[in-house]
């Protein structure tokens, strides 16, 4: 068995005190699997290991909410339980999966009727393992599951070894299916990220504009822009494409050519109309100075004041004496700025009362929870005084039935963005307000 990496040798230790550590004591106690795993080794000589990993993009929780990693976890399970009796019958599963955090160990053994595990059979199982949880992320869970959950499959053989104990050989042979499953990711990421590359470089981004509006007005005071990609790819969904563009080394070329897009796109924009850019954290200086010397000669209409950037609440976390000082610059320059994310925590309220927004934007999680339950109309309660103190006026986003509009309007939320109002379309949309 060839040697894993120093790095997938330290990630299967990690794994490995759930399944051969007791929790508590951190004491050796091997369970139930990895007793399997000794016995099996002992008769036979070999196991082989399944490595299934469950890599995320994008905004999974917040659109999906919560329960939805649990539901995608046991559908996954539930398929690798009826794998064993067709797709896996090339090789014998000789114990139960076990999970570990987002991730699967299958246990394999050799056929009955033949002492090894032939190569070729335990890549056809890998490859068919890996087709079917594609099918499955595709066709039985909510649309949109599918382009933000990739599954990696790697599989390695676990040989009987004198020299080792049975803790350094099991961590190795995991280490092993870590290390394949981490390549197969890998080759994936590296997809996405040409694909994005072919986008920037081929002018291929296309802008998004939902209307910002006062209902009680009966007005639209802007425009709230995103961006997606080409069709045939996962990055046609907004949130995928700017997860991927901030995974890789392309965000800062990506941000230009997105934000070049957006406002030559919105030729339609009226002289007080906002348009809400969005921004990574780390980007801002830049998009500051290309804005100040590029966008009106893009569009006319964008004026410094008229530019709220728009820069997720999260990013406030990171070096933040230093983003702080970053916000008040582009204030000072003219611009506005609007922290989204708002609701779906509470950890960075402190820092957004430092950075003095002038938009502070209700998380759609948030918004979705409107009429439900009780604690989502508190929350937002809660927030409009927070706004209020602060003097930021509150984006409610996402907002998709007449009933959560009624809610937000009358817990003091003046402000809206949705699907209730007008799709995200690729020309400024029409609004049409209800009598």
């Amino acid at each position: 068995m060839q040697r894993p990496t120093d790095d997938s040798l330290r990630k299967a230790r990690t794994n490995l005190r759930s399944l051969v550590s007791d929790g508590p004591s951190r004491l050796p106690s091997l369970n139930l699997v990895a007793d399997s795993v000794r016995l099996e080794l002992e008769k036979r000589g070999k196991v082989a290991i399944l490595y299934i990993s469950l890599d995320r993009y994008g905004r999974l929780e917040p659109i999906f909410g919560w329960r939805i990693v649990a539901d995608i976890l046991d559908a996954v399970a539930a398929n690798l339980e009826s794998m064993a009796g067709s797709t896996l019958r090339r090789l014998d599963v000789v114990s139960d999966f076990t999970l570990t955090d987002d991730a699967f160990i299958v246990l394999l053994a050799p056929p009955r009727s033949a002492q090894v595990i032939a190569d070729d059979d335990l890549a056809a199982v890998t490859r068919r393992v890996y087709e079917r949880l594609q099918s499955l992320l595709l066709n039985d869970l909510a649309p949109g599951v599918y382009d933000r959950v990739h599954p990696s499959v790697g599989a390695a053989v676990l040989s009987a070894d004198d020299s080792l104990t049975f803790e350094q050989n099991l961590q190795n042979g995991l280490a092993l299916a870590m290390q394949a499953a981490g390549e197969a990711a890998a080759v994936y990421d590296e997809e996405l990220e040409r694909t994005l590359a072919a986008c920037v470089e081929g002018g291929e981004l296309e802008p998004l504009f939902e209307p910002v509006v006062e209902p009680a007005a009966a007005g639209v005071i802007g425009y709230r822009s995103s961006v997606r990609g080409p069709f045939y790819s996962p990055l046609r969904l907004p949130d995928v494409l700017l997860d991927v563009a901030r995974r890789s080394s392309l965000l800062a070329s990506y941000g230009i050519a997105a934000r070049a897009a957006t406002v030559t796109a919105a030729a339609g924009l009226r002289p007080d109309d906002l348009l809400f850019l969005g921004c990574a954290a780390a980007e801002l200086p830049n998009a500051a100075v290309v804005a100040v010397s590029e966008f009106y000669s893009l569009n006319q209409a964008l004026v410094p004041q008229h530019v709220v950037f728009e820069i997720d609440a999260d990013e406030l976390g990171t070096n933040t004496a230093s983003s702080l000082r970053t916000l008040a610059d582009v204030r000072e320059m003219g611009f506005q700025l609007c922290l989204s994310g708002l609701g779906a925590h509470f950890t960075a309220l402190e820092l957004i009362a430092e950075a003095r927004p002038e938009f502070l934007g209700l998380d759609p999680t948030l918004v979705a929870g409107m009429g439900g339950e009780l604690t989502p109309v508190e929350v937002v309660q809660l927030l409009v005084r927070f706004s209020d103190r602060i003097g930021a006026q509150l984006v409610a986003t996402g907002v998709r039935t007449p009933e959560q509009q009624r809610l937000l309007a009358r817990n003091g939320v003046e402000l809206s963005c949705g699907e209730l109002f007008a799709r995200p379309d690729t020309r400024l949309p029409e609004v049409s307000f209800a009598g």
